[in-house]
Parts: structure tokens; sequence; C-alpha cells
């Protein structure tokens, strides 16, 4: 094996200056990082190499490298740092960084870049990359192109801020591009650091602090308090919505509140308390739940974290608006896609609005007899025999070990299968999904950091065509060899658009919005290397996905079903919710 040097820094400039942005770093804490390969950005990783207690995550799809850091980051609360080479290679990490942005999760960008006098004079793989990310980063800085002149302390310093930004309220990406020239290669350069400039360097580490805190999010203004107070005291018929909360501090604060209020709750699937309170208003596409809503039509609603993956409740509340609804979440853009008149909205810490003497002047509504209904849910869906994307939630939730292994929910009709069809348990698993901005690509990479970041296994339940977008993290997987169990539901095509009113309208739906097709994933799962498990029946699906959990490896299931089956569920499920269902 190729022995790498340790001191490496006082080689050439370039060393120099990576080895600073390493060595920060690592004195604050931060330990992964995922790297692209390419050339221009030899000094980073050169600098990376030569440290030691580092995890070096390569992925020669940018797009899946970013998203990685992403979910790397949702599990752990700490950036991982992207490092690319120049030209297009930066770009490719925009997916990723919107949904950073936009879901106020930290990263660190690194871009290495020519130096300017190539920018603009037709080299090869060159681009302005200056302000690359746009708007969708916390703060970017243009460093200097490392030379005699580098004063160390104040690039520490920058590194340093940069991650103060990225982790402070509100968190989210930050860029730094770097131009590099020539030598990239780690060599010993005539024209290198000195004496004094290693004294500098070895000076601007020692000196850095080790503790850092990023800002935290305001506290609201006693005038707001008040007002919510008083809300509170003339509430009748109050409802509390938990929207996606994102750290189990902020479960245990809404779980206390609504404990201390005594109201019903609609539980998103993104929240970790569906299935946890007794008086949960549960699915809402049944006839008999939306009926109740509008009969009950609350005065008062008090929504907790992101935004919901139903549309229900706000079709509800837009007919009926409740004289008085607050939000409480971190979110600092507005939660408010009707923009309902009299709504307010607080940026808060939920575990300090949790600590507020407000929630004792509530009064208690009356109960639901969620029981009744929950044992109604049971029985239909033993009755029927549809191997839809409804029975392949039921049976994950039933089998995925609490704690020790994580899901997550794919976007479109994934994550809605889990949130209007079955309910978890109240020692289910972990859940996470990308609603940031609820694409559908990059969402098996950010499983594979979620196991990067949690240290245990996780389940990526998608659909076929968010697979299809992100076929090259298969081969991610693979080389990984990360404990990733991925159940892909093909239904042939995009189904979710059969369920809008789009769908009576074939000559425009099909074939570009649907995208039918008759792809299987069985090559490429042979070609990766990777077990694969066809499942046309619920008990194949059973069994196989018994097996990959004890197996504790890297496994595609795919769940080959009928196209329209998911649509005769809800049919089904809505006949006999409008009949059997009592109130």
């Amino acid at each position: 094996m190729t022995s790498v040097p340790r001191d490496i820094a006082t080689w050439n400039w370039n060393l120099f200056a990576a080895s600073l942005m390493v060595r920060t770093w690592k004195k604050l804490g931060i330990r992964h990082y995922f790297v692209s390969p390419g050339y221009r950005d030899a000094p980073l990783i050169a600098a990376l190499q030569s440290e030691m207690d580092l995890t070096i995550v390569s992925g020669f799809d940018e797009r899946a490298a970013a998203y990685q850091a992403l979910g790397f980051a949702k599990v752990t609360g700490r950036p991982g740092v992207l490092i690319c080479t120049s030209g297009t290679a930066g770009a490719n990490y925009l997916p990723a960084v919107i949904e950073a942005s936009v879901d106020q999760i930290p990263m660190i960008i690194v871009t290495a870049d020519r130096p300017f006098e190539l920018v603009h004079a037709a080299a090869q793989q060159v681009i302005d990359q200056r302000g690359l990310f746009g708007h969708f980063v916390r703060k970017h800085v243009d460093f200097p192109a490392p030379g005699p002149d580098l004063q160390a302390r104040a690039w520490v310093s920058y590194a340093r801020e940069l991650l103060v930004t990225t982790c402070s309220y509100p968190a989210g990406p930050v860029h730094i591009n770097l131009p590099l020239k020539m030598p990239l290669d780690p060599v010993v350069s005539s024209h290198r650091p000195g004496p004094e400039h290693e004294q500098m360097f070895a000076q601007a580490i020692e000196r850095l602090p080790a503790q850092w805190w990023p800002r935290e999010a305001p506290e609201a203004p006693k005038e707001a308090l008040a007002s919510l107070a008083a809300d509170l005291r003339s509430a009748e018929r109050g409802l509390l919505v938990a929207g996606r909360l994102t750290q189990p501090w902020e479960r245990d604060a809404v779980s206390s509140i609504q404990k201390r209020l005594g109201w019903p709750i609609y539980c998103d699937i993104g929240s970790g308390l569906k299935g946890h309170c007794a008086t949960e208003v549960t699915d809402l596409q049944i006839p008999r739940m939306q009926q109740w809503l509008e009969t009950y039509r609350p005065d008062c609603v008090l929504h907790f974290g992101r935004r919901l993956v139903t549309r229900h409740i706000d079709e509800v509340l837009l007919h009926h608006p409740p004289p008085s609804y607050w939000v409480l979440s971190r979110e600092t853009g507005v939660q408010d896609p009707s923009h309902v008149a009299g709504r307010q909205q607080l940026a808060v810490d939920l575990a300090k609005a949790a600590a507020w003497d407000v929630w004792q002047e509530g009064s208690p509504s009356p109960s639901l007899q969620i029981k009744e209904l929950a044992g109604w849910r049971e029985k239909f869906e033993k009755e029927t025999e549809l191997f839809g994307f409804a029975a392949v939630a039921q049976a994950i939730l039933r089998q995925t070990p609490a704690r020790s292994h994580g899901l997550f929910l794919g976007n479109s009709t994934a994550i809605r299968a889990f949130d209007h069809w079955c309910l978890p348990s109240r020692d289910g698993p972990r859940m996470e999904a990308n609603r940031g901005v609820s694409g559908i690509e990059g969402l098996l990479a950010t499983t594979l950091g979620l196991v990067q970041g949690s240290g245990h296994g996780w389940t990526a339940v998608l659909g076929d065509v968010s697979l299809m977008h992100d076929l090259n993290s298969l081969l991610s997987l693979a080389q990984q060899n990360l404990f990733v169990i991925v159940v892909v539901v093909n239904n042939a095509g995009g189904r979710i658009f059969e369920t809008l009113p789009i769908a009576e309208h074939a000559w425009v739906k099909d074939p570009l919005i649907t995208t039918p097709h008759s792809f299987q994933f069985e090559g490429i799962s042979d070609m990766a290397g990777l077990p694969y498990a066809p499942c046309r029946t619920l008990q194949e699906f059973e069994t196989a996905y018994a097996r990959a959990l004890r197996m504790k490896r890297p496994a595609v299931i795919e769940c080959i079903q009928a196209p329209n089956v998911d649509l005769e569920y809800q049919k089904r499920l809505k006949e006999r919710g409008a009949i059997d269902v009592g109130t």
C-alpha cells in the first residue's frame, strides 16, 4: 500500500491554502467530506488524504454526491463538505443545494476554479463560477488564488465564519470558490511557503478556539405571546396540526403541548407523531373524516413545524377559515400558499415554545372516536387483496425495527402511501424525506448519506420514476457497500398524476406527464452486483423484505404492480369510508 505523507502544507501554496481550511474544519469537529473526482481540486484532495481521522467519500456523480451530503447533514445536524473540480462539476450540485436552502440544511461547498486570467480566455473546462448558486446559499466567498501574500489568519477566520453561518438560524448551504494555479500536484515547488509562513500557519490553527456556537432563532415578541394567549383563552373548538418536525425534541415539545391543551391533532407523516395521540384526526381521504372536520369547524388552529404532505387540511380551512390561525416553526419563509387572511407565523424553537406559560390557558375540545376509526381501517386493510403502494407501506411499518433502522420516503406517491394509508406504531422507525422542494431526484443518494451519518441501516421506499432519476446511486451503493434496502414500487409511470384533474385530459397527460415505461430494475441491479428480488404479491414482498433486514446488506426489492392498483385502492377506501365509518 502506498504510504501517505502527513506534513505537506508547505510543499506549495495550493497545499498551504487547502491544508489551512481542512485543519480549521477538523479542529472545529468537521470530519466528513464528499469529494467528486477531478484535477483542479487535487490540492484539496491531497490535503484531506494527508490528515488522520477524516471520512472521505468518493462520489463519481456530483449530483448524487451533493445529495449524500444532504442526507448526512439531515441526520447529524452537521455539514458534510462538498469538494469538486472546475467547470460544470459544481453546477451538478445545484438541485441538492436548492433542497438544502429551502429545507434549512447545513452544507459547505468548495468549488475549485481556474485562476482569474483564464476565466474569460476560452480556456478548457472553465465557466465564471463566482456566485454560482445565486440566492440559494446563505453566503458565498470568492477566495483569491493562493500565493506569497496569503494571510493565514484571514483564511482561518473565513473558514470558521462559513461553518458558523451554515449551521446558524436559518441554516443553509455556503459556498467557497477557490481558484488554484499550477502546480496542482502534491509536489515541492521552488516558490513555496517559507519558515515564517509555516509559523503563521501553526499559530493561526493553534489560536483557533475549538468551541463554536451557531446563532439561534430569535425569541418571540412579548406582544405576540400575549395575543396567542388571548386566542387560546377564547378558543372553543381548537385544532392542532403537526407538520414536518425534524428533531426529536420538536416532537416532544408538540406532544407536551397537545397533552396540556387536550385538542384534536392532525399529524403529518413527517412529524414523527402519526399514530401517537388518542385524539388524532386521521386519513382525510375518508369522506366521513372530512365531514367531521367540516362540521367541527375549528375556531383556533395551531400549526407546528413545516408544511404538510396532504392538501386536505388546507382545503377545508380555506373554505371555513378559523378566526385564529397560528404557525410556530423554525421556517423563515411564509408557510401559507393559500394566503389565508389572519394567519400569524412565529419563527421559534419549538423546544423553547413548549416552556411558554400560555398553554395552560386553553380549554379541552371534544374528543374523537379515533379507536373505532382505526379498527375499521385495520379490518378494511386485511380484507383487501390489492398489492399496491398502501400494502407495501403497511408491510414495511410492520416489519421495520424501531430505532435500529430508518425509513426514507420518496416523494410523489411514496410518501403519500405512508401519510394517508397507514398508521405507524408509537415505537416506529425514524422517517426522513426531501420535502423542501419535494423533488424526485437524488432520493437514493440522500439515503446513502443518512446511513453514513447515522451508522445504521435505512430503507428507501421509492417510485419507479424516482429511481430512474438516480440510477448512478445504485452503483454508488454497491461501491460503498452501505446497508440500504431499496424498495422500488414499479407501476409503470408517474401514477400520482392519475389523481389530479389532468387525468381527464388524456391527450395532454399521456405520455409526456405520466411517463409510462416498460423498464424494470433487474438489469441495473445485476450490473451493480446488488441482490435483487422481484415481487408480484404481498407475501413475496414480506418474505423478501424480512430476508433483506436479516442479511443487513444492500439489496433491491422491486414491487411490480398493475398501473391502476392504487387508484382502485383509494376508490374502495372512499366507498367503504363513506358508508361504514360512524361519527
